[in-house]
């Protein structure tokens, strides 16, 4: 969807086309993955698609956040995106 600015310019809102940012980021990342799935398993699916666009301005890099969770496996995709998503948090300042 684009909005135009008072000049009458098109404004781009989210990601450009072909871009994903968060959740959908990482199901593209790990599309086709078979769960349950280790860590290594997840990582190797990744491959060149370590670092995730989390928001406009944030990558995260997903090697760092799973290392981070001391968890090895992961039974579905909802699991996985929930454990990113509360690393993600942990990791900003307060």
């Amino acid at each position: 969807m684009s909005t135009k600015s008072q000049e009458g310019r098109e404004h781009q809102r989210g990601p450009d086309k072909g871009e994903a940012y968060g959740v959908a980021a990482v199901t593209q990342a790990l599309a086709g993955i078979d769960f349950p799935a280790s860590k290594k398993e997840i990582l190797q699916q990744a491959k060149g698609h370590e670092e995730i666009h989390w928001t406009k301005d944030k990558t995260i890099d997903l090697k760092s956040l799973l290392d981070q969770t001391g968890q090895d496996r992961f039974e579905s995709m909802p699991e996985l995106v929930e454990v990113i998503s509360q690393s993600s948090r942990e990791e900003q300042p307060s």
